[in-house]
């Protein structure tokens, strides 16, 4: 049975959802460092005002916002069937994380960010999203291998891989190692995030059980 908010919580709510929807989809493609808390109240309709009475600062609506991303992948997981492996419910939600960012496009500063070496280094959203990624895909890549991640580190290294990949992927659209800006080809960043899925999946195929 569905819970009867009042009117006053279900907006608050529902304005928070939009917050954190909205911050999640900038950090992704403008990249952290370069979103200020008034581009996400604009990008979710909304006053900056209305943004401090939910986030106290940037780094609190991160978390929030991180969480929910993580979160989305354990909700990939949780409707995948039997049948499926943890590379066929990562490839899935690659694919369906891409359809939902890839049409706002990638900004110049996240093209910069990941052409840098330190990528990462002072984005603190992907930190904390690729953190939780690796605990989500190692719990289930211990499954799959049938192996217990406190004795074998293999779970653990093949989930580092796979989110490593991703961001690999990226890279390379933005030109590292191939010398070719590809970041506005939605097809062919597609391509590169599945390839490397793919040959991941390949190369221990042989461990699922």
């Amino acid at each position: 049975m569905a819970i009867a908010y009042p009117k006053r919580t279900e907006t608050k709510n529902k304005n928070r959802e939009q917050l954190v929807d909205a911050a999640e989809r900038l950090f992704a493609t403008k990249g952290y460092q370069h979103t200020t808390l008034s581009d996400v109240a604009e990008k979710a309709g909304l006053h900056v005002q209305t943004l401090y009475k939910h986030f106290k600062n940037k780094e609190e609506l991160a978390s929030a916002s991180a969480s929910t991303s993580i979160g989305h992948l354990r909700e990939h997981f949780d409707a995948a069937s039997d049948e499926q492996t943890t590379f066929d419910v990562w490839r899935a939600f690659v694919v369906d994380s891409l359809a939902g960012l890839l049409p706002m496009g990638i900004g110049e500063h996240k093209r910069e960010q990941l052409r840098a070496a330190s990528s990462m280094m002072n984005d603190k959203y992907l930190l904390i999203v690729y953190s939780g990624y690796e605990d989500v895909l190692t719990e289930h890549l211990a499954m799959d291998f049938q192996t217990d991640p406190k004795t074998n580190h293999l779970p653990r290294l093949v989930a580092c891989m796979l989110w490593a990949g991703n961001e690999m992927a990226l890279k390379r659209c933005a030109g590292l190692d191939t010398g070719e800006d590809v970041l506005n080809d939605t097809d062919a960043i597609v391509k590169q995030s599945l390839t490397v899925i793919d040959d991941i999946k390949n190369t221990f195929a042989s461990y699922t059980r």
